[in-house]
């Protein structure tokens, strides 16, 4: 499945109150869904944390982008991470939400 498509389907799978999802670092977040539109905020029935402050919103550009370098990111090439991480602050949430749907 596609980048689109995945934008299109994954706000649609999120639970209405929203889901906790864990990155690769251990750090819990809740992931959500408004009208189509996703977003990330602190978990708050598991535990660490991730670190936000507020809850904030992912834009389809930054979930496109990110999702460009997963394939070779879960394949292991060494240094995507860090590379996709410059570009987008999002990385380990979208990792995390391709992890959970695709």
């Amino acid at each position: 499945m596609g980048g689109k498509a995945l934008w299109n389907k994954i706000p649609a799978l999120l639970p209405r109150a929203g889901e906790e999802l864990q990155t690769t670092s251990g750090l819990w977040f809740k992931a959500s869904s408004n009208d189509g539109r996703l977003s990330v905020d602190r978990a708050t029935k598991h535990a660490p944390s991730s670190e936000l402050s507020i809850q904030r919103s992912i834009s389809k550009k930054d979930f496109l982008l990110v999702y460009s370098y997963y394939d070779r990111w879960v394949n292991g090439e060494v240094g995507v991470r860090h590379d996709v991480s410059r570009k987008s602050r999002n990385t380990a949430y979208i990792f995390a939400l391709l992890d959970k749907y695709v």
